[in-house]
């Protein structure tokens, strides 16, 4: 069950100038208002959530086109090394036009025959042959790199995994900070219409010569202070917005609703830490893909040991050639031939190039295992952070919530004392002045609360 929130406030009627209730009336309404104030009539709204966000950030982002990109191209480099498995089918053509020779003709000739010509001149030759190449044993190399491709397509896909989870981090981060930010303009409205209804109530106490100028002053510096707030929160949150528009690349003709409050309920709390750390260690996809490469590594190795061993491979080819280099005497005219055979090659000496290779080899796989085993600390850290920040901002929330309501309390009171001419001026400022600290301070929490959660998430690969 989520947590519901504990709020201490009061109705304040249109017309007139009263307390403010809760630092926010809805903030998801407060920028929607804002914005919709600035957008011409019969402009799309867009209905933004957290997991909405998350989702469109992914959506849309180049960065995750590229990584999908960079699977694919990861993918298709499988299927080329599956294909080295394969035979290999070679068609040529050939036409040659060459210059005249003498012919070599044989000094004697049979009876009633021409001399026989050994060596004709023939000036344009054809060629045409089909060739097929199977490899039998490469030394393990064809099987190597088929293992190779596909761990690197492996630690491909868990890179577009952890592209995807930084996006939605992003996006979460981004949405709630625009949330916050839309509270604040309406605390600081509250605390602008406060200070109007102080400088009203003090101007009334001077006519009655229950006050004097001086605070008068003191009441209209405080609502200039309010009316300063009111538009640097104003600022601040259309600077969040825009933020959140770029990052999930909203037109800027298409009004953005933010379906969050945080006025609503809070984040669950946090399972234990050792749960927490066992899914991270079996869904973090950095894990994932560290993985990934040692094993491709590891197959690369076999993959520099292989030209140390023998190759056999089979052939076959057929010619249909004019002339025909097989035939002799050569004559000028279209023939065919074929032949079928293996072939076997061995790198007796290669200047120690294999061994070296297969020692880079070795040494990457053991430089890629210590920084796996150093991610793997890094992410129990940052669970372990995640979880005690998401714990600690929840307990703030309460707190938050009572010091508001105290503050609330403080100031209604200061109100009524200064109204019957009880209170000195500096009382009911710094009462003002803590009411908008602690209206603040719970917005900020409850915004700490969601972006506690969202960065758990990310931490445990949820």
């Amino acid at each position: 069950m989520r947590r519901q929130p504990r709020f201490h406030s009061r109705t304040v009627p249109a017309p007139q100038p009263a307390p403010a209730h809760a630092p926010w009336r809805c903030a998801a309404a407060a920028v929607a208002l804002l914005v919709a104030a600035l957008a011409p009539a019969g402009t799309e709204t867009l209905r933004l959530t957290a997991e909405t966000a998350a989702a469109r950030a992914v959506a849309v982002s180049p960065v995750a086109a590229a990584a999908g990109e960079r699977l694919t191209a990861a993918q298709e480099a499988t299927r080329a090394a599956d294909a080295a498995a394969q035979p290999q089918v070679t068609a040529t053509a050939a036409l040659a036009r060459r210059s005249s020779v003498p012919e070599f003709r044989l000094p004697f000739a049979a009876p009633g025959q021409p001399a026989l010509i050994l060596v004709p001149d023939i000036t344009t030759t054809y060629g045409t042959g089909v060739q097929v190449a199977e490899p039998l044993y490469a030394g393990g190399a064809i099987t190597a790199q088929r293992l190779a491709s596909r761990h690197d397509g492996e630690a491909s896909a868990a890179a577009r995994s952890q592209t995807a989870a930084d996006l939605r981090l992003a996006a979460r981060e981004a949405y709630w900070d625009a949330v916050r930010a839309a509270a604040g303009i309406d605390a600081a409205a509250a605390q602008e219409q406060r200070a109007q209804r102080l400088l009203t109530d003090t101007s009334a106490l001077l006519d009655a010569g229950m006050a004097v100028k001086a605070d008068v002053f003191a009441a209209q510096a405080r609502l200039a202070s309010a009316r300063v707030d009111r538009i640097t929160a104003e600022a601040a949150a259309a600077n969040s917005l825009a933020q959140l528009r770029s990052l999930l690349q909203i037109d800027p003709g298409v009004t953005v609703e933010l379906g969050d409050s945080l006025a609503g309920a809070l984040p669950d709390a946090p399972p234990p830490l050792e749960e927490l750390r066992r899914r991270a260690l079996a869904a973090r996809p950095e894990l994932a893909e560290a993985a990934a490469q040692i094993a491709a590594a590891s197959a690369r190795e076999q993959l520099a040991r292989a030209p140390a061993r023998p190759g056999l491979a089979a052939l076959a080819q057929w010619d249909y050639s004019r002339p025909n280099q097989r035939y002799f005497p050569q004559q000028d005219a279209w023939r065919q031939s074929w032949s079928v055979g293996v072939a076997a090659s061995w790198t007796l000496f290669d200047g120690g190039k294999s061994r070296a290779d297969t020692a880079a080899s070795q040494a990457g796989q053991r430089a890629a295992a210590r920084e796996r085993d150093e991610l793997a600390r890094r992410i129990a850290l940052e669970v372990e952070t995640g979880r005690r920040n998401l714990e600690s901002a929840l307990a703030a929330v309460s707190a938050a919530d009572d010091a508001r309501a105290a503050a609330r309390e403080r100031e209604t009171a200061a109100r009524e004392r200064h109204a019957a001419g009880l209170a000195a001026m500096v009382e009911i400022l710094d009462a003002e002045a803590q009411l908008a600290g602690a209206e603040q301070q719970q917005i900020d929490v409850r915004a700490a609360a969601w972006l506690a959660d969202a960065a758990l998430a990310r931490a445990v690969g949820r």
